[in-house]
């Protein structure tokens, strides 16, 4: 919700710990159309150690942005790898949460959201993370009912003068308990009007170890990143090119049925600025392409030559997005264009049978586009922002085969037959026109208080495997609940109907700004028991996987209500506490049930020791039993757990700083709620066991600036 106060903004040097710093209220006068009701997570650099005092320093080390999140109130992360972090807001997650990187939605490859679109970068080159609380604008992104995520992309930076510009970032770490390791390094050449920056990332790591000493695995990874921006300035006039590469090679996805053999991304941007009568013109156009095969005996034990598969899964998306904006008496007015057209192959193979084919989703396109208006005007003491967005979505798929068909089991073939046949037959052309609107409202009320009021109706239309997954199979966009799915050509789109309200109080030395939310959503998509009508879907899952309960994407009518909140206290001039607190409920209205994987009552809470050039964070993390679980799903009930970590930052010099921890000081043996359950057989975790969590772990960086 984009407002003039701040009410809570989370600062990190790269991987956040905890921190909120709240920005004092401002009146009509001080009035920043810019300010967001946001968490900020910020990557601070060329800073020591009285510019980072109030707010965290975490570890560049990390291989998954996703782990940003982790102290943000209200998020959680979908845990299924290393580096296959889903991101959760308030209960909901993948697709109804709006990611971009720098305005650009990154479309994964993978049926199975290995490719997650924050594991499209690395904190090195993140300037910063924007995370909208409460309802979220529609400008943030086409789809949000679970609300918008946005990280905003290290630039390359002009000189301010005609002399030439030569700076960078170099950083390295370790971590003990899977011996991770991390080499990173930025450098940037910019003169008055042109610049450029390149950047490379490489990370690996072994098999982690539980507080039980039992190996997880495979949770071993490969990544490599780089690339390059290239930036011309001159008077109002903006232009820029980027260029990145991802190289994902050898991770273990132990929730999920396959682990990742290879993910091959190249995604190039255009994006400019200028001013045409006054108005702000901002424009950004993208191309990706991802090639990921993943397999299921590379990584993990399979004894069955005959059950080898190999997936192999390639998308490319094309985006767009225009901005006007510009400020009148009667208030701010943003009008906007975007979208994007996607493209999703993927087929299923055994390198032991070469007679062995099945064709997951041929030629599978995914078109959407949406126009928005979205206004913004201060009055007195308060804030109002409204806005619309009409967007359409249209889907089709070509038809698939299988091999299967032609298999000496006759009873085995046939449903195969009928399951393919049924689909090729199908209308397979589908379309939804949608509408959302957003309207926040936000009113100081005192020097030390103010007021926030959210409502929203939101929509998002099916993905392409809700629709278009044929078969009984796991690619359902990392639900990670051990089920095998079929999809649903004739789904309908979800609609929500949100509301939020907030409240932050500031005097001297303390902060607090809790959120109470609620939302109803009508045709929720949800797995649901197959009936009747699948009776040949339901044979070939029980014959091909063993599944016993295998589910249909369904509309549904479900509700989800909590609250959560981030205070600050400054104690003294050298102690600060600080923490976060998250409660999120989801249920389903139609039946009595509950939503699957959704993260039990959490909170964090931090306390902060600086002086001279140290910086010290003890931090303890809650997490209560959760019990509320999804019968549907057949999802397990996690008992709580309390963990405590240990971090310090030495300030050397405004350039250079060293930074060490333990996490999970007391080698807790722990389950996450979200961390899904163990699909890998011959291991120490037992087959669709939940999978434990990471052990007592000591690390270590070091970060160069120049």
């Amino acid at each position: 919700m984009q407002f003039l106060l701040k009410p809570s903004t989370l600062a990190v040097n790269a991987i956040l710990f905890t921190s909120c710093v709240l920005s004092s209220p401002v009146y009509a006068n001080d009035a920043n159309s810019e300010d967001l009701d946001v968490i900020t997570i910020t990557h601070q650099r060329h800073q020591g150690l009285i510019d980072n005092k109030g707010i965290a320093v975490g570890k560049t080390s990390e291989p998954d942005l996703a782990s940003w999140l982790a102290t943000v109130p209200g998020a959680n992360i979908n845990k299924n790898g290393p580096v296959t972090g889903i991101a959760q807001y308030r209960g909901l997650y993948g697709d109804r949460l709006a990611i971009a990187l720098d305005g650009h939605p990154v479309i994964g490859a993978g049926p199975n959201a290995m490719d997650t679109p924050l594991s499209y970068s690395t904190p090195l080159i993140v300037e910063s993370m924007t995370v909208y609380r409460g309802v979220a604008p529609v400008s943030a992104g086409m789809s949000t009912i679970a609300g918008a995520i946005d990280v905003h992309m290290r630039k390359a930076e002009f000189s301010e003068s005609d002399s030439q510009l030569i700076s960078g970032d170099m950083q390295a770490g370790y971590r003990s308990n899977n011996s991770a390791d991390t080499l990173s390094a930025v450098v940037n050449l910019g003169k008055k009007q042109l610049a450029a920056m390149a950047y490379v990332n490489l990370q690996s790591g072994d098999d982690f170890e539980t507080g039980n000493k039992q190996t997880v695995a495979p949770t071993a990874y490969a990544k490599r990143q780089m690339g390059t921006d290239i930036r011309y300035n001159n008077d109002d006039l903006e232009l820029g090119f980027s260029y990145h590469y991802t190289d994902t090679q050898d991770s273990g996805t132990p929730a999920l049925p396959m682990d990742i053999e290879y993910i091959f991304s190249h995604r190039v941007a255009l994006d400019g600025e200028f001013f045409v009568n006054k108005w702000q013109v901002n424009w950004a156009l993208g191309f990706t392409d991802a090639d990921h095969g993943m397999t299921n005996f590379l990584m993990r034990y399979n004894g069955d030559p005959s059950k080898y598969r190999r997936n192999n899964a390639v998308a490319e998306t094309v985006d767009f997005n225009v901005k006007l904006s510009k400020t009148f008496t009667f208030g701010e007015l943003l009008f906007g264009a975007d979208g994007y057209t996607a493209k999703h192959d993927s087929v299923i193979t055994n390198p032991n049978n070469m007679m062995f084919e099945v064709v997951n989703f041929n030629n599978v396109v995914d078109d959407r586009v949406g126009i928005y208006a979205q206004w913004q005007q201060q009055f007195d003491h308060t804030q109002v922002q409204l806005g619309m967005r009409v967007k359409h979505i249209s889907a089709n798929a070509d038809e698939v085969a299988t091999s299967m068909v032609m298999m000496p089991m006759p009873q085995m073939a046939a449903m195969a037959k009928e399951l393919r046949n049924n689909f090729n037959t199908s209308d397979r052309s589908q379309s939804d026109s949608l509408v959302d609107v957003a309207l926040n409202i936000e009113t100081v009320l005192s020097k030390s208080t103010s007021l926030n009021v959210g409502v929203g109706i939101k929509s998002r239309a099916p993905t392409y495997q809700e629709r278009y997954l044929w078969t009984p199979m796991e690619s359902t966009g990392g639900l990670a609940d051990g089920n095998t799915y079929i999809g649903n050509i004739d789904l309908d789109a979800e609609t929500a109907y949100q509301s939020n309200l907030g409240l932050s109080y500031q005097i001297e030395g303390l902060m607090i700004a809790p959120q109470v939310f609620y939302q109803r959503i009508d045709n929720y998509i949800q797995g649901a028991p197959l009936t009747m009508m699948d009776m040949s879907a339901r044979m070939m899952a029980k014959m091909m996987s063993g599944d016993d309960n295998p589910l249909k994407f369904t509309n549904v009518d479900a509700e989800l209500y909590g609250a959560d909140v981030n205070w600050n206290y400054q104690l003294n001039e050298h102690i600060e506490l600080f923490g976060v607190a998250s409660y999120v409920k989801g249920e389903r209205r139609d039946i009595n049930d509950n939503l699957y994987r959704v993260a039990p009552l959490n909170t964090r809470l931090t306390g902060r020791y600086s002086a001279d050039q140290w910086l010290v964070n003890l931090e303890l993390v809650l997490a209560a039993k959760q019990d509320d679980v999804s019968i549907t799903n057949q999802e397990k009930v996690t008992a709580g757990y309390g963990l405590v970590n240990l971090n310090m930052n030495y300030y050397l010099s405004s350039a250079l700083t060293v930074r060490a921890g333990v996490d999970n000081i007391f080698d807790k043996d722990y389950r996450h709620h979200l961390g899904g359950y163990n699909r890998v057989k011959n291991t120490e975790i037992g087959v669709m066991q939940r999978l434990p969590s990471e052990g007592v772990s000591a690390w270590a960086e070091v970060s160069y600036s120049f």
